[in-house]
């Protein structure tokens, strides 16, 4: 028998020394370089290999990198993250997101997304300017039987005319000067209290989108009867004169006649209760506080009402741009007369046609067929004005 081989290797068939092939050198203690021996115990310091990989003791290697466990599989390496952000691999062929820090624009948008601190601080912001918001506008929404009026010169004339006003609201920080200045006169001559609130609660609160930082809490108009309205004359040296509107549904145009018809000197004006704008405060803000002053009759039926014109001696002249008399070529100098009106688009309604006394047009001469309600009545208006200026005895005559 050949003797055993010193380092303990089993000789080959040959006797040459060397190991056989059908197996595998296993050392007895792991090699020098500090690697996992081929027995799979780990090496005695259980430090990290130097390339790198995983330790024999199972701490990453320092690297990242993913490291052989010793026995032909891998274990997942810890590995440093990668900058701020970027996207890094995750070491199985995926990515992992990594938080980076955020712009000042990128925090505003986050804010405005609603999350974060910045988000709750803004909303609770919000929340009270709306609670105090609300408040402002509780206070300033008129109570029954009440209603809001816009505008300076509206606000001045309800003020000189005796209409009962509450208070009157005036926007923060506006100029005390101008027309405002007389307005708060006259509102502490009346003992009428004052109130400063901000303007977007006016901006809220107005109907017309103008209302010159100024609102007033006042009655609503309070229409009187025809009869009433007969009786205004009496006392007046001129002749009757009045304003019919035969179905005026813009209150603009509402607001404008009821204006021209206070500056041509008229005692009152008709309106119909269905088919009329109301007298709301877009009405009265057009009318330049012209509402405040002209009495207004409201008839359940505008043909009987003009019948009952007519009985009383009044003269009711219509106008219609397809009458064959013409505004001009009528002498309606002293006569009592009732200037009726038609609607927008519409014009007078059969039935009121038929009422009038006689139907005029206003001659034009341009390129458009009919002119505006508000702009043919002030015409007609200022036409009888104009007539009664020049007749001797009467108010205005000779001016």
């Amino acid at each position: 028998m050949a003797p055993r081989p010193v380092d303990g290797s089993r000789q080959g068939p040959s006797g040459s020394g060397r190991p056989s092939r059908d197996r595998r050198q296993r050392p007895d203690r792991p090699t020098a370089d500090g690697r996992r021996a081929a027995d799979g115990r780990p090496a005695p310091d259980g430090r990290p290999a130097p390339d790198g990989r995983r330790a024999a003791d199972g701490r990453p290697a320092p690297d990242g990198r993913r490291a052989a466990d010793g026995l032909g599989g891998e274990t997942e390496v810890q590995r440093p993250r990668a900058p701020a952000g970027r996207r890094a691999a995750d070491g199985l062929g995926g990515e992992t997101e990594v938080q980076r820090p955020r712009a000042p624009a990128e925090k505003r948008r986050a804010a405005r997304s609603g999350s974060g601190p910045a988000a709750a601080a803004r909303t609770a912001k919000q929340a009270r300017r709306r609670d105090q918001r609300d408040a402002a506008r509780a206070a300033v929404r008129p109570g029954p039987d009440r209603e809001l009026i816009e505008g300076r010169r509206p606000v001045i004339e309800a003020l000189r005319s005796g209409r009962p006003v509450d208070r009157v609201l005036v926007a923060s920080g506006g100029s005390a000067g101008g027309t405002l200045a007389a307005l708060l006169e006259l509102a502490r001559a009346r003992g009428v209290p004052v109130e400063t609130v901000p303007r977007s609660v006016l901006d809220a609160e107005a109907q017309t989108g103008a209302h010159q930082g100024v609102l007033a809490v006042v009655a609503p108009i309070e229409p009187i009867g025809l009869d009433e309205l007969l009786a205004v004359p009496l006392g007046s040296a001129e002749p009757p004169f009045f304003l019919a509107l035969d179905g005026v549904e813009d209150p603009r145009n509402l607001g404008a006649l009821a204006r021209s018809a206070d500056a041509a000197g008229c005692h009152g004006l008709i309106v119909p209760r269905h088919r009329s704008a109301p007298l709301s405060a877009v009405a009265v803000k057009s009318s330049a506080g012209a509402l405040a002053h002209l009495p207004v009759a409201e008839v359940a039926n505008l043909t009987r009402a003009l019948d009952r014109l007519r009985e009383s001696g009044v003269w009711c002249v219509g106008l219609d741009g397809e009458a064959e008399a013409g505004l001009f070529d009528l002498d309606l100098a002293t006569e009592p007369v009732c200037v009726v009106v038609g609607g927008e688009g519409a014009g007078l309604h059969r039935l009121v046609r038929e009422a009038c006394d006689v139907v005029v047009r206003i001659p034009m001469t341009g390129h458009v067929e009919s002119l505006n309600a508000s702009v043919a009545g002030a015409l007609a208006l200022f036409e009888v004005r104009r007539r009664r200026s020049g007749t001797p005895g009467l108010p205005g005559a000779g001016r």
